[in-house]
């Protein structure tokens, strides 16, 4: 189904066929065993409740006899007070890139409600880290560049030292981009930069980076090192060397700092988590998305 098919279905269908369709896509619990007797629970009417429907116990021999349940119990959408359809819709914007002044503007909820659906979303966002399976490998590319994340101050007069970020980003390439790490760093020494290094990338790995100090001992540690020095030019024209890649990667994520009029000091990390995950699912980044609904 496309963003608007899954729209259209969550604004037109009523609140049992929406339950019901929640429950085949595994974003509820499709039963509900009573905590007490051990017995299964009825899907039953509650129109008390906001989802207008609710589990209900109907075990006369159980002290939760005819007591109610909800549905919303270790999903997702507990403990979110807006009917389901609309938090639907809210992520469903998300999953298409829309940003949070231009769902407020085509819901009529607040933006702290639209805040808080995403922030319980952005929760469930995995921890971007290969460790488990580095990038590169032997015969593959790496490129390797650090970048400073804070906004531009006012008046275009350079960028304020007191709010400033800066952070590693790591790019496997095989022909294009297949996989990219970002994290924020305190400092840019090697002390700090080659554990990250080391903890992400596979040894044998073929490593592009320019020619900062803190990289002239890769090759000690497993890595094919070259570098290209960008005081004077962005490409080594005799091997070829650059970091194109990775200044690629740099420009698609600053574009969506500028586009979120810039990032909390704060929350530059959980930036960096969010756009990683956007970047390495960006070609089914909307299935990517509902499915972090999933139980």
């Amino acid at each position: 189904m496309t963003p608007d098919e899954y729209e259209c279905k969550f604004i037109t269908c009523d609140q049992k066929e929406l339950i019901a369709f929640l429950f085949e896509l595994k974003f509820l619990k499709n039963e509900y065993v009573c905590s007490l007797c051990k017995n299964t629970t009825k899907f039953s009417p509650y129109k008390k409740n906001i989802d207008e429907w609710a589990w209900r116990c109907i075990n006369k021999g159980c002290n939760n006899y005819l007591n109610y349940f909800n549905i919303r119990q270790n999903s997702f959408f507990e403990g979110l007070r807006l009917k389901l359809s609309l938090i639907l819709r809210v992520v469903i914007k998300y999953a298409v890139r829309q940003p949070v002044y231009s769902i407020k503007k085509s819901l009529d909820i607040s933006e702290s409600a639209i805040q808080s659906i995403l922030t319980k979303l952005k929760k469930r966002l995995p921890k971007c880290d290969f460790h488990e399976n580095k990038l590169g490998g032997p015969g593959v590319l790496v490129q390797i560049d650090e970048t400073m994340l804070n906004y531009k101050a006012k008046s275009h007069r350079g960028r304020s030292p007191l709010n400033r970020s800066d952070s590693i980003c790591i790019v496997e390439v095989k022909n294009h981009i297949t996989r990219a790490f970002a994290k924020i760093i305190e400092n840019k020494e090697q002390n700090t930069l080659i554990p990250i290094i080391c903890n992400q990338v596979a040894a044998n790995s073929i490593i592009w980076a320019d020619e900062h100090r803190s990289y002239q001992n890769l090759k000690n540690y497993g890595f094919e090192h070259s570098a290209v020095c960008h005081k004077y030019t962005f490409i080594n024209y005799e091997n070829g060397v650059n970091t194109q890649a990775i200044e690629s990667f740099h420009n698609e994520m600053k574009l969506e700092i500028k586009r979120r009029k810039g990032i909390k000091t704060d929350k530059r990390e959980e930036f960096l988590n969010e756009f990683c995950f956007y970047f390495n699912n960006r070609r089914d980044y909307f299935n990517s998305v509902l499915n972090l609904l999933k139980l």
